[in-house]
């Protein structure tokens, strides 16, 4: 059996309007009753912007985007009037939770506790993207600065330093 949706894709769940999951894991289930067998495929999920868990059954998921381009998806969504999450409780879209069965508007109506608001995907993305062009600039500013003293000195020590910090950022530009 083949799932749908690989780790890492971006995708929307039926009743969860407006809100998008990272597909953190998938599992095949094959489940046997009375009347014979059949299997399916489960996935574990986590809202991409607010950290919320959530499992849902392949026909209740659609694909928003694949792995390979959710950072920059990610990075240009708009989170204006992104939906609050339903609750601090793990959810299953076919409304069993840990075998009691509740209907999802029980679970919407639950008193929200309080939480603290885990780093979104975007927010620390941006927050990584930041700190590596911080870190660029500061070794292009020293090297700037090696080779200054470089040219006006002339002493090889300075260019010995301004090729080794040329080095470390070819092979940051490289990973």
């Amino acid at each position: 059996m083949k799932p749908k949706f690989a780790i890492g894709d971006i995708v929307a769940v039926d009743g969860y309007k407006d809100r998008i999951f990272y597909v953190d894991c998938w599992r095949e289930v094959k489940q046997h009753e009375e009347y014979g067998a059949f299997d399916y495929v489960e996935y574990d999920l986590t809202d991409a912007i607010n950290g919320e868990w959530l499992e849902a059954d392949s026909a209740d998921l659609r694909l928003v985007c694949r792995k390979a381009a959710s950072e920059d998806f990610l990075m240009t969504y708009d989170m204006t009037n992104y939906p609050e999450p339903t609750s601090t409780a793990q959810h299953f879209t076919d409304g069993y939770v840990l075998g009691i069965d509740y209907a999802k508007e029980e679970a919407v109506g639950m008193a929200k506790e309080p939480k603290e608001t885990p780093k979104t995907a975007r927010v620390a993305s941006a927050q990584e993207v930041a700190k590596r062009k911080r870190e660029t600039d500061e070794l292009l500013d020293k090297y700037i600065d090696l080779m200054t003293l470089y040219e006006l000195i002339g002493d090889e020590d300075y260019k010995t330093y301004a090729d080794a910090v040329m080095t470390k950022l070819r092979r940051e530009a490289g990973e």
